[in-house]
């Protein structure tokens, strides 16, 4: 009785964790809908989006991904040529940063001048700590 008192509090558990993790998949997914929808807009009325618009849209991506810091990235925009400036921990990090903005409508190409930096993610934990 005892195991299978275990066994259902130990699935109820797995099961609530398992529920949050979809959740904040779907609240990056909804942000990339909306982007996607505000740009069909503006192709359907035949008005380009704007250099700032598209600016916005391209550091929303950037923010969804939870593995980036975008306060660390900055992003130039003109005509929908993007570059990226700034530094990140990793190759996988610029080389994803990279993949997301292409991935954006609106943007014709991209510029990745970001940099690798593994101590900077040392430096911004030991600064929470503090």
């Amino acid at each position: 009785m005892k195991l299978s008192l275990l066994f259902v509090v130990a699935a109820v558990g797995l099961y609530a964790c398992s529920r949050e993790e979809p959740a904040m998949g779907q609240a990056r997914t909804q942000t990339r809908i909306d982007e996607t929808r505000q740009v069909e807009k503006a192709a359907d009325a035949g008005k380009p989006l704007t250099d700032a618009s598209l600016t916005q849209i391209v550091r929303s991506a950037l923010e969804s991904e939870s593995s980036l810091d975008p306060r660390r990235i900055d992003v130039e925009n003109r005509g929908g040529n993007i570059s990226l400036h700034g530094s990140v921990e990793s190759e996988e990090q610029r080389e994803k940063a990279a993949r997301i903005v292409g991935s954006v409508g609106g943007v014709r190409g991209v510029v990745n001048d970001l940099t690798v930096d593994p101590s900077a993610a040392s430096g911004a934990t030991a600064q929470r700590k503090d």
